[in-house]
């Protein structure tokens, strides 16, 4: 990111380099201020002559939240915060890619069509299973990404343009070695760390909620305390188990079921194979000879065919699975047996049978009742259909549920207390599942008292509803919910006592208190840390706050929460790496420097393209807080 010199001007490296380009950051951006806004499309960024508008910002935002839901999917959650930062990052990208391409036009960048053609050609998201581009791919790799190919060529030509006036100049820059014995010696202080853990779970509550705050709760919470509509139905339910139990199978369509799929009861005659393979006869023919004479047949394949034994045997094969030519005679030969040379295309070969598995055939008599269970399969959902048909016939004609479930020896079910959200009070174990079906709940919740519905296509059935009592929604007394509300001062009482807690701990702290004294006059436990590095952690610590209390002087308190609960720790003592550092440390520790350099420089770089443009932002129409 540009603003990445800005934020890191404390450390001399960055010094280091701002003198070396006399930039700032700010010359990036060239602040503008606020600027009033007017029209319903203003431009809000501007490099020169490059202008993007409101629309176009609006769109590219939307199309990186719509990327941030696909990837997280359910997980994904938009704050305020979230889409602050989305905004900032947005804006930023756009103004370093709206400066590289002024850049590009400055000094005359171009590159031929036929080389962008030849990067999207040899991508490999854009081809198929065979390797080879395909438009249809490349299209829905678009969609996917609501990317426009006209972006996507753009995108590449900026990558590049990059790479010629931003990377490459960068490249090769030297490592100072006082850099390098800095990050070795940044890299491999240790530091031990003490800290206390402050879980509301283990806070001690001294007093019971008053009658009070339960008033109080109630009243505040009272939308939590809301019971639902709630509605008792009875349930006509006809299982495909049962439609299937039902159905009648004739014996003849079971003999034309099995003559119709005779090969599906049969398993036919396999046998293990061995194969050799030559370019010409006589070759064959040495090698047919010494079988005659006795030889092993992997033997010969090994020294006059040069094959592999896995490369010989075929395995367990069917007549089918061998080549027309030898099919025929290698079924016909005894185990043992081989066939004399035959050329089949341009090769020769010799096979030899070493096994044979006899074949078997299922009668009649053991398939029937499988073969019935197939047919009444693939008729169920036929059978299906003309029952509910039948159903909605007699339902048109005025019959009631009692009558339906009669006439079609089906079983009523009782639902008692149930609620828009699949909830129920009471229900019978057959209908259990079915009260979690979306449809079958939108089906309960659109008839009054009295109606029945029409028939309803489940997974696993039929079903026909019945509303039999309607409880409108209305506010649970605060007997009721008394539990509840026990359970929710519980909950903010042990967090606010753990609050307080933290609050007074950071203040003791933060005024020099020890932390051993401290952590024992609020009754915690405190807890010493093994020496670490920068890179590694305690107490599930992100290392993001692991590196950021390394720069604080020891003793300085933080506090990290995590979850509900929170840690609060400061550094204790700091530890030289008296070990000497081995080659391959070092490689990696200028190798880290190099990059960090290398990006340090080429941020540099593009900021210092920046500084010769005029550019303005419009914060507050980009939905900037201050």
């Amino acid at each position: 990111m540009i603003n990445k010199l800005a934020k890191a001007q404390k450390s001399w490296i960055a010094k280091f380099i701002l003198i070396l380009t006399a930039l700032s950051f700010m010359s990036l951006f060239g602040v503008t201020g606020y600027i009033n806004s007017a029209g319903s499309n203003r431009t809000v960024i501007k490099v020169d002559n490059i202008e993007i508008s409101q629309a176009q910002f609006s769109y590219l935002l939307q199309r990186e939240i719509n990327a941030a839901r696909n990837l997280l999917g359910d997980d994904f959650d938009l704050t305020d915060e979230m889409r602050q930062a989305l905004i900032q990052a947005q804006t930023q990208q756009l103004v370093k890619d709206a400066v590289l391409d002024r850049t590009e036009t400055k000094y005359h960048v171009s590159f031929r069509p036929a080389l962008i053609q030849s990067i999207i050609f040899n991508d490999p998201a854009f081809k198929d299973a065979s390797g080879n581009f395909n438009r249809d791919v490349f299209r829905q790799v678009l969609s996917r990404g609501e990317t426009t190919e006209e972006e996507l060529v753009a995108d590449i030509k900026r990558d590049m343009t990059r790479r010629l006036l931003v990377d490459l100049p960068v490249q090769g820059v030297n490592v100072p070695e006082v850099l390098r014995q800095a990050e070795a010696m940044v890299d491999n202080k240790r530091r031990t760390f003490k800290y206390v853990i402050i879980r509301p779970d283990d806070v001690q509550v001294d007093r019971k909620i008053s009658e009070e705050e339960v008033a109080q709760y109630y009243e505040d919470f009272a939308p939590n305390f809301i019971e639902p509509e709630r509605r008792d139905a009875t349930v006509l339910v006809l299982s495909l188990k049962d439609i299937a139990d039902k159905m009648v199978i004739d014996d003849a369509d079971i003999k034309a079921y099995y003559d119709e799929h005779k090969s599906e009861y049969e398993t036919p005659e396999t046998r293990q194979v061995l194969q050799m393979m030559f370019t010409d006869e006589q070759t064959a023919n040495k090698a047919f000879f010494a079988l005659q004479n006795g030889a092993d047949f992997y033997q010969i394949a090994d020294e006059i065919a040069d094959q592999s034994k896995e490369d010989t045997d075929l395995g367990y094969v069917a007549e089918d699975e061998l080549v027309y030519e030898l099919a025929a005679e290698a079924f016909s030969l005894p185990k043992g047996g081989y066939t004399k040379p035959v050329q089949v295309g341009d090769m020769w070969q010799i096979l030899e049978v070493a096994d044979i598995k006899a074949g078997s055939k299922q009668s009649y008599d053991k398939v029937v009742a499988e073969i019935k269970e197939n047919l009444k399969n693939e008729r169920l959902y036929d059978e299906s259909y003309e029952i509910l048909t039948r159903m909605e016939d007699s339902l048109g004609a005025g019959s009631s549920l009692e009558a339906l479930a009669e006439s079609f020896n089906a079983n009523l079910m009782q639902i008692k207390g149930m609620a828009d959200n699949g909830n129920v009070r009471e229900v019978q174990a057959e209908a259990a599942t079915l009260v979690h079906n979306p449809d079958f709940i939108n089906t309960v919740f659109s008839y009054n008292t009295g109606e029945i519905s029409q028939v309803l296509e489940t997974d696993d059935g039929l079903a026909v509803v019945r509303v039999d009592k309607i409880v409108d929604s209305h506010p649970k007394t605060v007997d009721d919910v008394r539990g509840e509300i026990e359970t929710l001062w519980t909950i903010n009482e042990k967090a606010a006592i753990a609050q307080e807690m933290l609050n007074n701990l950071m203040y003791d702290l933060e005024n020099g208190d020890e932390m051993g004294a401290t952590a024992k006059r609020y009754g915690l436990a405190m807890y010493r840390s093994q020496p670490i590095t920068r890179n590694e952690t305690f107490a599930n610590i992100g290392y993001a706050d692991i590196r950021e209390m390394f720069t604080e002087p020891l003793n300085t308190p933080k506090q990290i929460q995590q979850g509900d609960d929170y840690v609060v720790a400061v550094a204790d003592e700091d530890y030289k790496n008296s070990a000497p550092l081995s080659e391959s440390e070092q490689i990696l520790i200028k190798q880290k420097a190099y990059q960090s350099l290398t990006a340090d420089l080429a941020e540099a770089m593009l900021s210092s393209y920046a500084k010769d443009y005029d550019i303005r932002i419009k914060y507050k129409l980009l939905g900037f807080e201050y």
